[in-house]
């Protein structure tokens, strides 16, 4: 109860809700709804408020039919104790199909399941066109999102996220040029993927301030209201980003980013990615309260 305390008592202070992705050290990663309910529940107990759901746990929803006559109620359940207990849920694509009529087709049913769940998101790498020539392949996911979200009638956020790759479509400028394009977006801020696609880009808290002034300028000075931030550790290459490593073994220093949400007042939500899970942000709660007394 003390470390739930601690962890609502830091989220107040801060104004962002801290949350987790994928699952947790019991649940690694959440594979059927059974599992989204069990994590849901961990992470209410130690006071977590966000959770970003893998996109591969509906891989066995394979058309809209289905997706309501068979699976409607069980995607209610995880809404139901997701708003019960007050963490904000969102699905993150994290693989995308070779074929392009099974891309849509798996848009088109994630964007439905977001709705129906009620997500805060439906976030996506801009990485849907990897053959095509960077300015065609921004102008093809422009056209893909608006044709989604007119279609579906979503009644869901389609989340943009930053890539760590300097070849892949998904820079900071790619990602604000998308969601000034396409409608019901937001930008997703992976400071991972941020920081290895400028072989270490983030290595001052003026860095941070920089993306960060960039994006609210860009888009409006109403995101700062409710902002979406990813933060990992990676390992990174004169390509970019190689893999997502523990913090422990990552350059990037966390309190800088802490300052700079408070110093612009930043409000909404932060997911740590850490292999240690659960234990990662359990580990942080000492550190996280030091910096935002």
């Amino acid at each position: 109860m003390m470390i739930r305390k601690k962890a609502l008592k830091i989220q107040e202070r801060l104004g962002m809700r801290i949350g987790i992705a994928y699952g947790t050290r019991k649940i690694p990663a959440v594979k059927n709804v059974n599992d989204a309910l069990d994590v849901l529940r961990d992470l209410y107990r130690i006071g977590v408020k966000a959770f970003m759901l893998p996109s591969s746990m509906f891989n066995n929803v394979t058309d809209t039919n289905e997706l309501y006559n068979v699976h409607y109620g069980k995607l209610l359940s995880i809404k139901d104790l997701a708003s019960k207990f007050n963490i904000e849920i969102s699905i993150h694509m994290d693989s995308f199909p070779d074929n392009p009529e099974e891309l849509d087709k798996r848009l088109k049913i994630l964007t439905s399941i977001s709705s129906i769940m009620d997500s805060r998101a439906f976030i996506l790498q801009p990485t849907l066109y990897p053959m095509m020539p960077q300015d065609q392949a921004v102008k093809l996911v422009v056209y893909k999102i608006n044709e989604i979200i007119v279609g579906a009638r979503a009644k869901t956020t389609i989340g943009i996220e930053t890539t760590g790759k300097i070849n892949d479509v998904g820079s900071l400028e790619d990602v604000i040029d998308i969601v000034k394009r396409t409608q019901s977006t937001e930008t997703i801020l992976n400071w991972g993927n941020i920081h290895a696609r400028g072989s270490g880009a983030l290595r001052s808290q003026l860095d941070y301030k920089r993306a960060l002034d960039q994006t609210r300028m860009s888009i409006g000075q109403q995101w700062l209201n409710n902002a979406y931030f990813i933060f990992s550790g990676v390992s990174y290459g004169p390509s970019g980003k190689i893999r997502n490593v523990p913090f422990s073994r990552s350059d990037l220093n966390l309190e800088h980013l802490i300052r700079e949400i408070m110093s612009l007042n930043i409000k909404g939500t932060i997911i740590f990615d850490d292999p240690d899970k659960d234990k990662f942000i359990l580990d942080m709660l000492d550190k996280l309260g030091d910096m935002v007394r």
